[in-house]
């Protein structure tokens, strides 16, 4: 059961193992700032008929996630679902930036990691390429080994 209270900026919130913070697809217009727990954050996707979850990462206390709802109002691209008891901090736009304006040097940090998950993100999408081109080229000679005949045909 999702438990709210106010505070100067931000509402506090809480959740119950497994309870859903928000779905992937929602609409989002704010973000959460873990202050006790942990939050599993998954993404599904279709591989064929199949639907394939994927865990994107776990996060704990001091973490923060659904900041990209606070800059661009899109749905969520993922699903965030308790992981324990959890206490997060409901931070809107608003209260983000008056944190900022109270704490500049919060903006550098919020900057900060938001590179650090860029990085992050363009390091998998490389690993990603790189197993997908290695997969290919494997599977053509697989193919020239197991098929020479019909190879020579068609070259």
């Amino acid at each position: 059961m999702k438990v709210q209270t106010k505070e100067k900026t931000g509402q506090i919130q809480r959740f119950g193992n497994g309870q859903i913070i928000f779905k992937e697809g929602s609409p989002g217009k704010a973000m959460h700032l873990i202050k006790a727990g942990q939050v599993k954050l998954t993404r599904e996707s279709k591989k064929g008929q199949k639907k394939v979850t994927v865990i994107l990462g776990v996060l704990s206390k001091n973490d923060y996630f659904g900041e990209m709802a606070i800059f661009d109002y899109g749905s969520r691209s993922a699903t965030a679902t308790a992981v324990g008891e959890v206490i997060t901090k409901l931070i809107t736009d608003r209260d983000l930036q008056t944190m900022i304006e109270e704490s500049p040097m919060l903006a550098w940090l919020f900057l900060k990691k938001m590179s650090e998950r860029i990085r992050m993100t363009d390091n998998k999408i490389e690993s990603l390429l790189v197993k997908e081109k290695l997969g290919r080229s494997i599977y053509e000679k697989l193919d020239k080994i197991r098929y020479p005949e019909y190879l020579k045909q068609i070259t």
